[in-house]
């Protein structure tokens, strides 16, 4: 039954696509892929457009068909025009043929359109329903990881800051022992002249008395 219904609403290209092109169907791919090759933007697109999707289309008039109204309504009007498919008549014909028919049986403009509306509203609630869980799994895949960005980006902002007053504290630091340095080596080199200063002068008056006693014992005796 979903198969039927199915086929009032999506029309199969099987069939068309295993005829054999002819020689003008053959150059116009040709012309249609150059025409519409990706430029680097499109390449780059990360949104999806959507697509009809076949297991979509079967749940939504599996709705429809678990909703069917009893006898002679919008659904089966559809039925009987698809049936005047193949039939070389305009669209208005088709139409007003199947009404025709469909009049026999006391069918009114009215209850087409009442029964339209029913299964629009059947479609309806399967969209609410739909939104609604979308909704929760916007929430739990995309919200909740979209509030861990935003954590995640606090963080390194303040880690970030951190980051930049220890640097600043670092570079401080560096100023502090460079200057550190200098006083030590200054230190240093007055200390080091000192102690060279007291050798040479020890030495030098040492070297006096030593001499003074050698004087002594020579002049001396």
């Amino acid at each position: 039954m979903l198969k039927n219904l199915k086929s009032l609403f999506i029309v199969d290209d099987s069939a068309d696509e295993k005829k054999e092109p002819t020689e003008k169907n053959k150059e116009q791919p040709k012309k249609e892929v150059a025409e519409n090759k990706p430029t680097p933007s499109n390449t780059q697109r990360t949104t999806s457009t959507g697509n009809v999707d076949n297991a979509i289309i079967d749940k939504l008039l599996g709705a429809i068909e678990k909703n069917n109204l009893e006898g002679f309504d919008y659904l089966e009007f559809k039925k009987a025009l698809k049936a005047l498919e193949k039939i070389p008549m305009d669209e208005a014909t088709k139409y007003r043929s199947t009404f025709a028919t469909a009049s026999t049986m006391g069918v009114t403009l009215e209850k087409l359109v009442e029964s339209t509306t029913h299964y629009i509203k059947v479609l309806d609630n399967e969209n609410n329903t739909f939104l609604k869980a979308f909704e929760g799994q916007l929430t739990s895949k995309v919200g909740n990881k979209e509030k861990e960005i935003v954590q995640f980006e606090a963080i390194i902002k303040e880690k970030s800051e951190r980051i930049k007053q220890l640097t600043e504290e670092i570079t401080k630091h560096q100023s502090q022992i460079a200057e550190l340095r200098k006083v030590v080596d200054e230190s240093k080199t007055k200390i080091d002249k000192t102690k060279n200063d007291f050798k040479l002068s020890y030495l030098h008056l040492r070297t006096q008395l030593e001499q003074d006693v050698e004087k002594m014992k020579q002049y001396l005796k």
